[in-house]
């Protein structure tokens, strides 16, 4: 069987966002493995593509 060195297992796969939840406004921690976001008040799951969406609709306006 080969062997394989996972980049996963020392790291944590969440890190903080800099966006805010599109329910709450709470902070979102982004899990970039699966490009999901969630956030830690209301624990919704937001696709990253989604969030990024909505940041750049609010900054167009």
């Amino acid at each position: 069987m080969a062997e394989f060195e996972n980049p996963y297992v020392e790291e944590d796969p969440f890190v903080q966002a800099h966006f805010d939840c599109l329910d709450c406004g709470g902070k979102l921690w982004e899990y970039a493995v699966q490009g999901q976001m969630v956030c830690e008040e209301c624990y919704g799951v937001f696709r990253s593509e989604q969030v990024f969406d909505a940041a750049v609709e609010r900054t167009a306006d």
